[in-house]
C-alpha cells in the first residue's frame, strides 16, 4: 500500500477532511488534495511528540498548514507505551468545531484535520480510533 492509500482509502474515508504523513525531517510521505503541512511544522510538531512535555504550547498553540490551532490535550510519555499523541481545536473565526489530532510514530508524523461539518457524520471517537489504529501499524511496521 502507498503512503497515500493511508491518506485516501483510510483516514479521509474514515471522516477527516484533511491528512498529511510527514517524516521527522519534515518531508513530505503524503498528503490530502490541497492540504501541505509546511516542513517546518512537521519538524516541530515530530520534536514536540518526541520530547518529555507538551508545556511549551499550553498557552501558545501551534500551527499546521498555516492555520492556528489551540492545545486541547496530549500525551508524549505513556507509560503503557502508547503513540505519542496530540489534540487541538482550530481558531480561526467561524472554525472552531474544527479538530487535529497527530500522532508521532519512530519515523513519521501522521496529521489528520476533522470538522463535524465536513465528515459526514463521522464523530470524533470514530476519527480518533481510525489515525490510532494506523499508527500503532505504522510502529509495529518499523515506521
Amino acid at each position: 500500500m502507498s503512503w497515500q492509500s493511508y491518506i485516501d482509502d483510510q483516514l479521509l474515508a474514515a471522516g477527516f477532511c484533511y491528512a498529511s504523513i510527514n517524516g521527522h525531517d519534515g518531508s513530505l510521505w503524503a498528503c490530502s488534495k490541497g492540504y501541505t503541512v509546511l516542513p517546518e511544522e512537521a519538524i516541530k510538531l515530530a520534536e514536540l511528540l518526541g520530547g518529555t512535555s507538551l508545556d511549551s504550547i499550553a498557552s501558545t498553540g501551534f500551527l499546521l498548514a498555516g492555520q492556528k490551532y489551540a492545545y486541547t490535550r496530549g500525551e508524549v510519555d505513556d507509560d503503557e507505551g502508547g503513540v505519542p499523541f496530540l489534540q487541538g481545536r482550530c481558531k480561526e473565526e467561524g472554525k472552531s468545531a474544527q479538530g487535529c489530532i497527530i500522532m508521532r510514530t519512530s519515523q513519521a508524523v501522521i496529521i489528520a484535520v476533522h470538522d463535524p461539518a465536513y465528515s459526514g457524520g463521522a464523530t470524533f471517537g470514530k476519527v480518533n480510533i481510525e489515525i490510532a489504529r494506523i499508527a500503532d501499524y505504522f510502529v509495529e511496521s518499523g515506521f
